[in-house]
Order: C-alpha cells, then sequence, then structure tokens
C-alpha cells in the first residue's frame, strides 16, 4: 500500500515508518466511546451500516 513519506530529510537520520496506517474505521467505535456514545447506539449505528468497523 502506498502511502505518504515522512517531509523530514535529516542527513544523519533518515525518516522510516514503523507500522501502516489505520485501516478504515479502526478506531470509530474508540472515538465514539469517547465522545460518550452508548454502547448500544455503537452497535446499532454498526448493524446499520452507518459506521465500519475491520
Amino acid at each position: 500500500m502506498k502511502q505518504i513519506g515522512s517531509p523530514m530529510r535529516l542527513s544523519e537520520t533518515p525518516p522510516r515508518m514503523r507500522r501502516a496506517g489505520p485501516l478504515l474505521g479502526e478506531h470509530t467505535a474508540e472515538v465514539l466511546r469517547e465522545l460518550d456514545v452508548p454502547e448500544e447506539e455503537i452497535r446499532r449505528l454498526h448493524a446499520s451500516g452507518v459506521i465500519r468497523t475491520p
């Protein structure tokens, strides 16, 4: 998968990619919990296809 490279260009310390970016929807439920959305509502949104989780 192509990703955006690091804008940092340091002669002594080249940038490295340590991990891939998050998958689509990977953190959706976590963010909704932080916004105090009830678990039942998160499950309903997922079941109806409004949000995706990997």
